[in-house]
């Protein structure tokens, strides 16, 4: 009876994970890779990067990029991010062959969550398409835009863009901080590269600046067993991307507890009876 009522609460929690991811909302990385260049997050010296008080901004910039980015926009709401099995974010900034920053999740694992918000778009549907040379296009809700497309601009709660940004970027590690306020998140697309500001004037608590700072100045030898940053205000290398962060409304994933303890519950009064 004990092998009836295991079987019968993952029946159930994965019954209640389908339908709640059903209802959740994904972006979805499909062969992406490229090479990237990360740059004014800092003042370069002869020294240690020195961070900049004046500038609450950093710059992303992704050369011969080739795959896909389809993203669902949420609605303003509380939510927890997952990674869906088999979705990895590999970097690698050494140099070296091999990846030096990122993750891989062979099963689904919760990678975030709070308030999420993307506000300053009215686009509920978003997708980048660098497939093949010279031929990158761009859909706003179904919609093809002209290339080069100058005018991107979205604003994420601090919450939702630490959760994403940190996945991707491997830097989950160096954002030991609770955030609050927003992200602006400003992009320019071209054929295969794509150029991406991100402001964080009104983000509080950690920022990505602090972390890139952090692997900028990095020692040879580190607790997180990582290169030796290069103290020149610049990371740079390349990147790839592949499977599904979802983005799930709370009150799913709690009736997704509820439904597996519901199902717990009705294997017990079984063996009652």
């Amino acid at each position: 009876m004990k092998k009836f009522a295991v079987a019968a609460t993952v029946a159930a929690l994965a019954t209640a994970s389908s339908a709640s991811f059903a209802a959740g909302y994904a972006t979805t990385f499909a062969g992406l890779t490229g090479d990237f260049v990360i740059s004014d997050f800092g003042i370069n010296t002869a020294g240690p990067t020195l961070p900049d008080p004046s500038n609450n901004q950093f710059k992303v910039t992704l050369t011969n990029v080739d795959g896909k980015v389809t993203i669902q926009v949420p609605p303003a709401g509380n939510y927890n991010i997952y990674a869906l099995a088999g979705t990895s974010s590999l970097i690698d900034y050494d140099g070296i062959a091999g990846p030096d920053l990122g993750a891989v999740y062979p099963t689904t694992t919760k990678v975030g969550g709070g308030n999420v918000a993307v506000t300053n778009t009215t686009s509920s549907l978003v997708e980048f398409d660098f497939n093949g040379v010279g031929a990158t296009t761009l859909k706003l809700d179904g919609v093809l835009q002209s290339i080069p497309y100058t005018t991107g601009a979205i604003t994420i709660s601090g919450a939702g863009a630490t959760s994403l940004f940190g996945t991707l970027l491997g830097l989950g590690s160096f954002l030991v901080n609770p955030v609050s306020g927003t992200v602006d998140v400003s992009y320019k697309l071209f054929q295969d590269s794509i150029e991406i500001l991100i402001d964080e004037t009104n983000l509080v608590g950690g920022s990505f600046e602090d972390a890139l700072l952090a692997l900028d100045n990095l020692p040879a030898v580190n607790p997180f067993g990582l290169p030796a940053g290069n103290r020149n205000a610049v990371i740079d290398g390349t990147f790839a991307a592949n499977g599904v962060l979802f983005t799930v409304p709370e009150p799913a994933t709690l009736g997704m507890l509820g439904l597996g303890l519901a199902g717990l519950a009705a294997a017990r009064r079984r063996k009652a009876a």
